[in-house]
């Protein structure tokens, strides 16, 4: 699903094409507090898994659940207010929720939903900005 995302906003929202990494990526970053060279760097996060209800038939156990992805845009910060850096990622954000919201990446039950996209807390002089989103599927096992 990760990678179906990344292609996603590669092709919908031009201005991330080859910049956006994963997780490892956004980990490495976070542990060495490099800066991204320039520009805006995307990363494409899970974010975890929600069980919903279940139910139980004869031979088949099935359960919704609840899929959270997360896209994280960071930016280096030169002005102390950051309104310079939050002005290049706004524009983006809007991006990201129209390639994104109401799109499935394959046969989930459901579509991926907005959940909520805030400015998130960085240092280093990054601005950081955390989209996330939520879709639902479900499990299906039998015993």
């Amino acid at each position: 699903m990760i990678d179906a995302l990344t292609d996603r906003l590669t092709a919908r929202v031009p201005d991330l094409a080859g910049r956006i990494d994963g997780a490892a990526e956004f980990a490495d970053l976070m542990q060495t507090k490099r800066l991204p060279a320039s520009g805006v760097r995307a990363y494409v996060l899970p974010l975890g898994l929600a069980g919903l209800a279940a139910d139980a038939a004869t031979g088949v156990f099935r359960q919704s659940v609840r899929r959270a992805i997360a896209v994280v845009l960071l930016t280096r910060s030169v002005d102390a207010a950051g309104e310079r850096a939050l002005s290049r990622l706004a524009p983006l954000v809007d991006e990201i929720v129209g390639a994104v919201a109401g799109w499935a990446p394959g046969d989930e039950t459901g579509v991926f939903e907005l959940s909520r996209a805030n400015i998130i807390p960085t240092d280093s002089g990054l601005l950081g900005y955390q989209v996330e989103f939520t879709i639902e599927d479900q499990l299906r096992i039998t015993p």
